[in-house]
């Protein structure tokens, strides 16, 4: 019997999960990606751009494997709209039209936060520079991105009362980065933040299957680079009210049979506010972090909620005894690396390394300031018991590394 086809949008490295999660299931997997020089390969792939699904429907008839699609899957926030079209082509349940509308646009769906009395910060979107802005930075400290765009690119943080100059530099950055030509300005709040992995059905239920707690790095130029996401981490009451305000915030901009990947802020004064939200996960996330602490296949119940087998439950997921975290090496920037070696070196043998990106690792390498999600150094995606790999523990293990790479 033929294999069922899995369509895999996006070539980066970071979708090896994915892909050996496809293949588990027995799928054939095509990849997807404009990239003349995938990182990962499938069972086929095709030099195509995701964001267009027309010419990716055209070029699997011609080869004869249209009619096995069973499945379309991105990581990219700008394939989200294209995965969906394929979805629907090939008869599995996608999420609404007017929650797609919410997911392609984060002056949507902030917008329609701030209607249901969700958002708790400024927020407001524009197509081009204009006064109001400036006047926004007089008041507040200040964050500018583009409307859709991915990898944490176009994104800059202005202090209040920046220069002109740098505040249109920032909006020209975001609108250059922006896929739908607009771009959001918003106050810049500090707080902590976490993600927040959910899943919805076709029937009005979302279920959280994990929450992280998330760490950006300090080696960058006025944005905002997560270097750690480390899940099941903090104590149940925080989890089970991040979970119930995450769940409004899905099912608030209609997002039905599909994942949602929702950053949401812990401000100062213990009230929430989301971030943003895609209609989608992450690669190694959907594939590895989120099971180990959900006890789940994260991946495997999408497929099932979008081919008609599965409903979920509201509320959280009842979590394992097990931590796991996305670990990005952070290195100081204006450094070399002198010894290589790799942060499962310095932890106790109980935290395990599931998959790991070290090839950057280089004895003789320069460090330099990282500008988006795609130049950071390497990464681990680790699992172990929670009592044991805190915060605390990880940090402490990170500095013993970094004395020993950079000594």
């Amino acid at each position: 019997m033929d294999k069922p086809v899995f369509l895999l949008l996006g070539c980066n490295i970071l979708n090896q999960g994915i892909l050996d999660k496809f293949k588990s299931y027995g799928g054939f997997v095509v990849v997807i990606d404009r990239n003349p020089h995938p990182a990962i390969h499938g069972d086929l792939n095709y030099q195509l751009d995701t964001r267009f699904p027309d010419p990716i429907i055209a070029k699997l008839k011609e080869d004869g494997l249209w009619d096995r699609v069973k499945f379309a899957f991105t990581c990219q926030d700008v394939a989200v709209s294209s995965m969906t079209m394929l979805g629907r082509a090939c008869g599995i349940k996608t999420i609404s039209d007017e929650g797609l509308r919410h997911a392609s646009s984060k002056g949507n769906m902030t917008k329609r936060w701030a209607e249901r009395g969700l958002l708790n910060r400024v927020s407001a979107q524009f197509q081009k520079f204009d006064d109001s802005i400036v006047r926004m930075n007089r008041q507040w400290d200040t964050i500018i991105k583009p409307d859709n765009s991915a990898s944490s690119r176009g994104i800059t943080i202005l202090e209040k009362d920046a220069q002109l100059d740098a505040l249109k530099a920032a909006f020209d950055k975001a609108f250059n980065e922006s896929t739908d030509e607009a771009v959001v300005v918003e106050e810049f709040v500090i707080g902590t933040e976490f993600t927040v992995e959910m899943l919805g059905d076709g029937e009005g239920h979302a279920a959280v299957y994990a929450i992280s707690k998330k760490t950006h790095t300090k080696n960058v130029d006025r944005n905002k680079i997560a270097v750690k996401l480390h899940y099941n981490s903090i104590d149940d009451a925080l989890q089970q009210k991040i979970a119930d305000y995450a769940i409004r915030c899905y099912k608030a901009l209609d997002f039905s049979n599909c994942f949602g990947h929702l950053e949401i802020l812990l401000k100062p004064d213990g009230t929430l506010s989301p971030v943003e939200i895609g209609a989608r996960s992450s690669g190694y996330i959907a594939s590895d972090l989120v099971d180990v602490v959900s006890g789940r296949d994260f991946l495997r119940d999408l497929y099932e909620v979008q081919n008609g087998r599965l409903t979920v439950s509201d509320g959280l997921v009842p979590q394992t005894s097990q931590s796991s975290m996305y670990f990005f090496y952070d290195l100081p920037a204006g450094k070399t690396i002198n010894q290589v070696c790799n942060l499962t070196e310095f932890m106790d043998q109980a935290i395990k390394s599931r998959a790991s990106e070290r090839s950057q690792l280089v004895a003789g390498t320069r460090t330099h300031n990282i500008d988006s999600d795609n130049s950071r150094y390497g990464l681990e995606v680790l699992e172990g018991p929670k009592a044991l790999m805190t915060g605390q523990y990880v940090h402490e293990a990170e500095q013993r590394l970094l004395a020993h790479m950079l000594s």
